[in-house]
């Protein structure tokens, strides 16, 4: 969709994704938003060296663990000019109390909400919320049990309470992934309207 409409799109394989072995995919445990944030900053980093970007026209989007490595993305840096959040933990204390994947959360986070309820703070992008200035639309599936509805409002309300540019949509009847066609039309088009504005 994106390269279609003359979008140069990285896709990294980022540590803690599968293909490439169990040390690769479990580097991030305990450091989510860590080695893995590192590896899209040095894929963007390598295309601008290579001339095949413009640094004011870059953006970030994902899905699942994309959307949360997108609102992280935007809570730790300025440098992109756009993001699109699907499906995003924003804060990792609500997502341990509502997601029916609870166990998640200790495992990649390497520990126990009630015993370091520190780390669940520091790895939350909520946490960050008052720096963010990236324009950002949020998409979610109203039914999304495996990361509840309730991480893009969190995230919604604190950016348009700072003045923030963004756009939060939420899918009937979708879960974790939009299936209906005349919502997937509809994602593909806010995101393409989303990045011919802020792009």
């Amino acid at each position: 969709l994106l390269a279609s409409a003359g979008y140069a799109v990285l896709r990294p394989n980022i540590r803690g994704s599968w293909g490439r072995g169990a040390a690769f995919a479990d580097a991030v445990v305990g450091d989510m938003g860590g080695k893995d944030f590192q590896d899209i900053l040095h894929g963007v980093d390598y295309l601008l060296q290579q001339g095949r970007v413009d640094s004011h026209r870059v953006a970030i989007a994902g899905w699942s663990y994309g959307g949360f490595m997108t609102a992280w993305a935007i809570s730790q840096t300025t440098r992109f000019n756009a993001a699109v959040i699907g499906a995003g933990v924003s804060d990792w204390h609500s997502f341990h109390a509502q997601s029916n994947l609870s166990e998640w959360d200790r495992r990649f986070l390497g520990a126990d909400l009630l015993e370091k309820p520190e780390i669940y703070r520091e790895r939350s992008p909520i946490t960050y919320a008052r720096t963010i200035t990236t324009p950002t639309l949020i998409l979610h599936g109203e039914k999304d049990r495996a990361v509840p509805v309730i991480q893009g409002y969190a995230l919604y309300r604190a950016l348009y309470e700072r003045g923030v540019p963004v756009e939060f949509v939420v899918y009937p009847r979708e879960g974790h992934g939009i299936r209906e066609r005349n919502h997937l039309r509809d994602m593909e088009e806010r995101i393409l309207r989303w990045f011919e504005k802020y792009l």
